[in-house]
């Protein structure tokens, strides 16, 4: 009765263990697939100025270029972020950062947005250039040579486990009052009310921030705009 009972708790305490890891897994692009989402997704692009135009076509973001590659047809294309301003998949939404490279939402609310870009580690990259496993068969710079790839449109892509992920740098912005600006400690400062500033630095140092991630930068912006926002402390 003991091994039986023990048997079934090794075997619920293994299910609870994968699912915490699948749960925190996320994908991260690698050289042989170099994008941003594992599969290619049908979304919503929207492009133009002066002649707004929206195209339903499955489509990625590559993360050494940070190109949009999509569909045409029978043919690959390329946009760059600077002719194309926003993309709508059904599970996230990315938009045009400074022209040259594409961010996507990872929060948003009444007072604005919380935007995360995601790139290449070039530096990185660069120390790591010998190792033939991280470059695949792509060119991850992109030259517009997008023949030597086999993209499956259908989504059906499945990278193999031994693949490495490439190295990969986030950057946060914050939009607020429909002022896009990098999250950073200057920026911030410049942004919350003086009374506020020495409470800020005092947040910002304490054990529990990690300025890189995605969690604490949410956290920041709803504690120090969206409910500083409510009771006015923000700068006008």
């Amino acid at each position: 009765m003991k091994r039986l009972l023990f048997s079934i708790l090794l075997i619920l305490t293994s299910l609870t263990t994968l699912a915490q890891k699948t749960n925190k897994e996320e994908w991260l692009p690698t050289g042989v697939w170099p994008f941003l989402n594992q599969k290619f997704k049908v979304g919503i692009i929207y492009a133009g100025i002066v002649r707004p135009s929206k195209t339903q076509v499955p489509c990625n973001i590559h993360i050494g270029t940070q190109a949009l590659l999509y569909s045409k047809g029978d043919t690959i294309m390329e946009a760059l972020p600077g002719s194309v301003y926003r993309i709508e998949f059904p599970d996230e939404t990315y938009i045009a950062i400074n022209g040259n490279s594409f961010g996507k939402i990872v929060h948003e609310d009444s007072v604005g947005k919380v935007i995360r870009v995601r790139e290449l580690d070039k530096d990185e990259m660069e120390n790591r250039r010998k190792d033939a496993s991280l470059l695949g068969s792509f060119n991850l710079m992109g030259n517009g040579d997008f023949t030597g790839m086999n993209i499956d449109l259908s989504g059906q892509y499945d990278p193999h486990p031994e693949e490495k992920p490439l190295p990969a740098t986030d950057t946060y912005y914050y939009i607020f009052k429909n002022e896009l600006f990098l999250a950073n400690e200057k920026n911030i400062l410049s942004r919350i009310d003086q009374s506020r500033r020495r409470e800020y630095r005092a947040y910002t140092r304490s054990a529990e921030v990690i300025s890189s991630s995605e969690k604490s930068m949410v956290k920041q912006w709803i504690d120090f705009f969206v409910n500083y926002s409510k009771n006015n402390s923000i700068k006008r």
